[in-house]
């Protein structure tokens, strides 16, 4: 495991990934970013995916940066990690690395803004959900 995550989560590669040339699109990068937040989200608040709506954010912010394809019948491992608060939102951040040959796929950024659904509007991040986050990473 990569040392400065704390987290990480296996991807397998589906066939219905691939792109015309062979390796995975682009596109599902960010399907693949999803997947490793759900993860991390259930493994640290212990909800259930019917439980989703409990998550007040929206996704803001995307960055892919693409190292080296994957391609059908691999197995990423996902690393992720947030490394920063703002008052209304969180940065994560992610590593995809082929489980087998440890070559870096990809490397990431999100932002999430927390979000009140009933009122639309942002709201502040709740301490409650920030201290947790920082006492799994270590940075209290």
């Amino acid at each position: 495991m990569n040392p400065t995550f704390k987290f990480s989560t296996i991807i397998p590669v589906r066939f219905g990934d691939m792109d015309a040339l062979g390796h995975v699109n682009n596109a599902k990068y960010l399907t693949y970013f999803e997947e490793a937040r759900m993860a991390y989200y259930m493994n640290l608040f212990h909800f259930k995916a019917d439980d989703v709506k409990s998550l007040s954010f929206i996704l803001a912010e995307v960055n892919v940066k693409f190292k080296n394809p994957a391609r059908a019948g691999e197995k990423l491992e996902a690393f992720i990690r947030v490394s920063e608060f703002g008052t209304k939102s969180f940065k994560m951040e992610y590593e995809l690395v082929n489980a087998e040959s440890h070559m870096l796929v990809a490397e990431g950024m999100t932002v999430q803004v927390m979000f009140d659904y009933d009122k639309g509007v942002t709201i502040p991040v709740p301490e409650e959900f920030k201290k947790k986050i920082l006492e799994f990473e270590h940075k209290s």
